[in-house]
C-alpha cells in the first residue's frame, strides 16, 4: 500500500513532532531535581559588630545637648572664606567714535607722522579730534597741508580698495563635505554597476516597465454581442436591443485581491473578428475592494490557439460595477477581535541557562506566526457564490 503523506493525518503528526520534543525538553529542563535549589536558611545576620567602649561608656543626652556640647569643642574655622568689598567699576568715557573709526584715525595719524616729520592727530575718546603740531613746525600752511592731506586719506579711506590676492565668487574653492557626498556618490555607483544582483535588479525593473507600458500601448479588441440569426427554423421575433453580454458565476470562491473567478457565458459575443460561443469559460481577477462591492476584470481571453487582449468589467444585475457583498456587524466585530488578539498575545516566560536558545527560538516562532494570523485576518475577502448571473460590459 503507497502512503500518500500529503494527507493531513500523515503531514499534521510530522508537523507536531518537533514541537512535542521541544517541550519535552523544556519540561524536563524545568522540572530536573538535581537543580532544585535546598531550603532556604535564615538571612538574618548574627554576628553583628560590637559597640565601641567610646560610644558604651557616653551618657544619653537629648539632640540639644548633644548640639550644645558640639559647639563648644568647635574651633570657629569654617570652609566660607571672607567676603570682599564690592567695588564698582568707574565709569569710561564715552567716545563720539566707534572702533572703526578710531582704527581709520589711527592710520591717518600714522600717515600724517610719517609724512610731516611728527605732526599727527590726536584722539580723545571724550571729545572730538584736535591737531596738535609737534616742535616748532607750527603756522597756517602747516594747518592748510595737514588739512588738505587728511581730506585726501579720508578720500582714500571711504574708497574700497581691492584686496591683495582675492580670488573671485565664483571661482570659490567648493564645499568640502559636499566634494566628499560626491565622491561617494561616484564610488557607490561604481561599486553597483559591477555588482551582478544590482544588475539584475535593474534589468528585472526594466523588464516590469517594459510591459507595463506595453500593456497600456497595447490594443484592446472591442468586445459586442453576436448578432447571428436564430437557430430555429423560419422563426420571426422582434429583434433584441440588448447590448449587455449575460454570464454566471461558475464555481463558489472564497477571494481575496488577485483571485481567479471562472465565469461562463450564456451567450455568443466577438471579440474583434473572433467568434467566442457560448459555453466558454472565462476568467476574471479580483483587482479591488470598494465598499460592499468587489470589483472584476477580464483582461484576456483564450480561443483557437489564439490569447486575445480584452477589458471587459464584470456588472452586478444591480447595474453598478462589481459583484455585491452585503456587509456583515458580526464578520466585522470577529475580525477586529482576531486582530486585537494576535496582537495582544506574547510567550512571556523568563529564559534560564540551558532554556535561552530554546526559548528564543520559540518566542521568534510565535512572533511569526502571530504576526502571519493578524495579517490574514485583516486582509479583505468575499464570498462569490455559484450560479450568480453578472453581466459583462467593454466600456
Amino acid at each position: 500500500m503507497k502512503m500518500n503523506f500529503k494527507q493531513p493525518r500523515y503531514i499534521l503528526p510530522l508537523i507536531l513532532l518537533p514541537f512535542l520534543f521541544i517541550f519535552f525538553y523544556i519540561y524536563q529542563g524545568v522540572a530536573d531535581p538535581q537543580k532544585q535549589e535546598g531550603p532556604g536558611k535564615d538571612s538574618l545576620q548574627m554576628n553583628v559588630a560590637g559597640v565601641s567602649d567610646q560610644v558604651r561608656n557616653s551618657a544619653l543626652s537629648g539632640k540639644l545637648d548633644a548640639y550644645r556640647d558640639r559647639f563648644k569643642q568647635s574651633d570657629g574655622y569654617t570652609a566660607i572664606g571672607a567676603i570682599q568689598e564690592e567695588q564698582a567699576a568707574a565709569p569710561e568715557p564715552s567716545s563720539l567714535y566707534n572702533e572703526r573709526e578710531k582704527r581709520m584715525l589711527d592710520s591717518i595719524d600714522q600717515v600724517m607722522k610719517s609724512r610731516y616729520g611728527g605732526t599727527g592727530i590726536t584722539v580723545n575718546p571724550g571729545r572730538s579730534r584736535t591737531y596738535s603740531p609737534a616742535g616748532n613746525a607750527a603756522g597756517h600752511s602747516s594747518s592748510f597741508t595737514q588739512d588738505r592731506a587728511l581730506a585726501e586719506a579720508l578720500a582714500k579711506m571711504s574708497r574700497p580698495a581691492p584686496l591683495i590676492g582675492s580670488v573671485p565668487r565664483r571661482n570659490a574653492e567648493p564645499d568640502a563635505m559636499q566634494l566628499f557626498r560626491q565622491q561617494m556618490a561616484l564610488v557607490d555607483s561604481m561599486g553597483k554597476a559591477a555588482d551582478p544582483d544590482f544588475k539584475a535588479e535593474q534589468e528585472k525593473k526594466r523588464q516590469l516597465e517594459e510591459m507595463k507600458t506595453g500593456k497600456l500601448s497595447e490594443k484592446k479588441l472591442p468586445v459586442s454581442r453576436s448578432l447571428s440569426g436564430s437557430s430555429a427554423f423560419n422563426t420571426i421575433t422582434a429583434a433584441s436591443q440588448e447590448n449587455f453580454i449575460t454570464a454566471i458565476v461558475d464555481q463558489n470562491i472564497t477571494g481575496y485581491a488577485g483571485s481567479r473567478l471562472r465565469i461562463r457565458l450564456l451567450e455568443d459575443m466577438m471579440a474583434g473578428r473572433f467568434l467566442i460561443k457560448k459555453g466558454t469559460y472565462l476568467f476574471a481577477q479580483i483587482n479591488g475592494f470598494s465598499g460592499q462591492r468587489v470589483n472584476m476584470v477580464i483582461s484576456s481571453i483564450m480561443q483557437d490557439g489564439h490569447i486575445l487582449p480584452v477589458r471587459l468589467e464584470v456588472y452586478d444585475n444591480d447595474g453598478s460595477p462589481g459583484l455585491y457583498v452585503p456587509a456583515s456587524a458580526f464578520r466585522e466585530f470577529s475580525r477586529e477581535i482576531g486582530n486585537n488578539t494576535t496582537q495582544g498575545l506574547t510567550l512571556q516566560q523568563q529564559a534560564e541557562n540551558n532554556n535561552q536558545l530554546v526559548m528564543g527560538l520559540l518566542q521568534k516562532m510565535f512572533q511569526s506566526t502571530t504576526t502571519a494570523v493578524g495579517k490574514l485576518i485583516r486582509q479583505n475577502k468575499a464570498k462569490v457564490k455559484y450560479n450568480t448571473l453578472v453581466y459583462l460590459i467593454d466600456p
